[in-house]
């Protein structure tokens, strides 16, 4: 009679399509509003949000979309487990943060209209530059200087919390540059009706601004690090950039 007991709690959760051990490891993660080909579909699809999902292939991972800015508190705010797009390094204030996990190939994007030329991050001061939230903390001592609040560049400077909008704010305005990746300014641009021979690309800055990701358990930290590195020693990390159309030197893992 105890044996057959024992094959009806067995098999009942089966008839019913049930897995018989679900897993219960949610993971909920701060991300950035759609910035294809980073972050697409609702945060479905796109290059960061397949490395999260395959570097914790044992966690149902739940993405929370949000503006740049407010991604940084998302963990102390209670509503995450886990933040992209941290630029922090070490362990402070209760975050454990991993390795580089995505890399953005940033330009000064200009329209080619209005010739401007600029070989370094000086020649900004003037023009109307817009970057994403927290850019002046992500690009460089140099900038931090300039754009930072009260710096020589920060009275026509302005941060944008959706990509998106930084690049329709782009267009609006005349004499204005873009900071940002050059992948996600042409996914907008197109979508918004203009096309790359409308601009000129200006590389002032390191060939690509690399970011981390902050948990508040070391416990996952260390599983997204070594999920990581096996996406790099498999070259499934290469893979994932062909397949999203990103420049290999976005490549976190060389």
């Amino acid at each position: 009679m105890r044996n057959k007991t024992l094959k009806l709690l067995v098999l009942f959760p089966l008839l019913l399509g049930l897995p018989l051990f679900a897993n219960t490891s949610e993971l909920k993660v701060a991300i950035a509003n759609d910035a294809p080909p980073y972050v697409a579909d609702n945060a479905k699809s796109g290059l960061e949000v397949e490395i999260i999902q395959q570097a914790l292939p044992g966690y149902s991972i739940k993405f929370l979309q949000m503006g740049w800015g407010d991604i940084q508190n998302a963990i102390k705010n209670g509503i995450a487990d886990a933040e992209t797009n941290v630029y922090e390094h070490g362990e402070a204030g209760g975050h454990y943060f991993s390795n580089n996990y995505v890399g953005f190939v940033n330009y000064a994007i200009s329209r080619k209209s209005e010739d401007i030329k600029i070989d370094n991050v000086n020649d900004l001061v003037g023009h109307h530059v817009i970057a994403w939230k927290g850019a002046h903390l992500d690009l460089g001592p140099e900038f931090e200087r300039l754009f930072s609040p009260g710096g020589a560049g920060s009275k026509n400077y302005v941060e944008i919390q959706d990509s998106r909008d930084q690049v329709r704010d782009f267009w609006k305005n005349e004499d204005s540059i873009a900071i940002i990746d050059k992948s996600i300014f042409t996914h907008f641009s197109m979508n918004q009706g203009h096309s790359m021979d409308e601009v000129d690309t200006h590389k002032v800055f390191l060939p690509v601004s690399k970011f981390k990701m902050a948990f508040k358990d070391e416990k996952t930290r260390d599983e997204f690090n070594k999920g990581l590195a096996r996406l790099c020693s498999t070259g499934e990390y290469a893979k994932l950039l062909r397949k999203h159309g990103i420049q290999e030197k976005a490549n976190i893992c060389e």
